[in-house]
């Protein structure tokens, strides 16, 4: 399935748009805190902020993910290696706390 229709199907399942159901998928990903958003008006960043609200199940999760792989590459894989997870943060890591 291609990820807009993957997108656009979940979003008629849970009753939000395409924009707030792509949002909330990027911020459930590992790693992710604040998704940077680029809304040009007033209505479209009200309709990017609505995603705070949007629920997604894991199952909603795991299809969108499969609709759209994304391998990261580098500069990812280097800056979440064991190594370069020490070095920048030391004995600190764990102390963290992660987002949900």
């Amino acid at each position: 399935m291609a990820a807009a229709a993957a997108v656009a199907e979940v979003a008629a399942e849970v009753g939000a748009t395409a924009s707030q159901v792509a949002i909330t998928w990027v911020r459930r990903q590992p790693g992710t805190i604040i998704p940077i958003l680029g809304a040009r008006t007033e209505v479209q960043i009200k309709d990017n902020l609505a995603s705070l609200d949007v629920d997604l199940s894991d199952e909603h999760l795991r299809r969108l993910s499969e609709a759209s792989p994304i391998k990261l590459g580098f500069p990812r894989d280097f800056l979440e290696s064991k190594n370069v997870q020490e070095l920048i943060f030391g004995e600190t890591r764990g102390l963290l706390d992660r987002p949900s």
